[in-house]
């Protein structure tokens, strides 16, 4: 971390005839001592580095001391940048601290290092995914050390095991994190919700990675389940939540309170679940199995309601 906070500092004061150390710490998340010392080693190994005291004194580069940044175009930079800030806002790691200060010093359109980017993620977790940000530092480290991971798991039923797994990716998918793995007591690669999961370890275990080819998330493959086409009347208000989910083509036609669409789920509690989160502005209009099959869903929900 030590070495990318030095090259963070040459590259801040590459873009800077003087900076105040106060504003050097500010910006590298760390204390004017430690700025210091890094100056002092920095002159140690040769850069031209010089401080002046006083109210107008600072930190500064000898002009001599050049470095080329045609690597890459502004452009570029701006679109590192926004997946760096993405990235920091999920694992909160100050060395993304440092990897920005590098790539602010190759964006000089933009002093203050932060490009008004006309497309924005904002991936920062809500407060009650804050704990999934030890597990996303507790997946990178086994993945980056090849080393087996160790979890309880509560399935859609459910029912909780024990399982071990080769880890290989943590893939985002519709507002929930998920990770892709080889599950060693299933002999197959498998989807694992991380909510799902429970008492994460890494262990000593070391695995050899395989040939792993990223697993179909689309809702259906990885599911393994049938999906039946339902129909429904919607309000206009939730149309937006069809065409996220499935495509402007699977609206059939909308007036002007209301929108018919092609909803597909799964034939159980969890396709059910789907259309109820539609609340009192979703009628299912057929097939006839599913419509009767969501008001019996339905009024399971309202005996435990009965009597109050």
């Amino acid at each position: 971390m030590k070495m990318d906070r030095l090259i963070a500092l040459i590259m801040i004061l590459l873009e800077h005839e003087q900076i105040s150390a106060r504003e050097l710490a500010e910006r590298l998340e760390v204390s004017r001592r430690t700025i210091y010392r890094d100056i002092e080693t920095l002159n140690r190994a040769g850069l031209p580095i010089y401080t002046l005291m006083g109210a107008w004194g600072g930190v500064g580069l000898m002009k001599s001391y050049k470095v080329g940044k045609t690597l890459f175009t502004s452009q570029e930079i701006q679109n590192l940048q926004n997946g760096l800030h993405s990235y920091k806002q999920l694992f909160g790691r100050r060395e993304m601290v440092y990897v920005a200060e590098k790539l602010n010093a190759l964006y000089p359109d933009n002093a203050e290092g932060q490009p008004n980017a006309p497309f924005v993620m904002d991936l920062s977790l809500n407060q009650g995914n804050e704990s999934l940000r030890s597990l996303f530092g507790m997946i990178e480290t086994a993945m980056n050390e090849h080393a087996v991971l160790a979890f309880a798991y509560t399935d859609a039923r459910g029912q909780s095991s024990e399982r071990r797994v080769e880890p290989y990716q943590v893939v985002f998918k519709e507002r929930s994190w998920y990770l892709q793995a080889y599950c060693l007591v299933k002999q197959d690669y498998r989807i694992f919700k991380l909510a799902r999961m429970s008492g994460l370890q890494v262990t000593k275990e070391q695995f050899v990675p395989r040939a792993f080819t990223p697993l179909p998330m689309d809702g259906g493959d990885w599911l393994n389940q049938g999906w039946v086409e339902v129909t429904v009347r919607l309000d206009r208000s939730v149309m937006d939540r069809v065409i996220e989910r499935f495509g402007a083509d699977h609206i059939l036609r909308v007036d002007e309170h209301h929108c018919w669409a092609k909803y597909p789920i799964i034939a159980n509690d969890y396709g059910y679940d789907r259309l109820l989160a539609f609340g009192d502005k979703c009628e299912v209009l057929g097939p006839p199995e599913i419509r009767n099959g969501f008001k019996a869903y339905v009024r399971g929900i309202m005996r435990k309601y009965e009597g109050d």
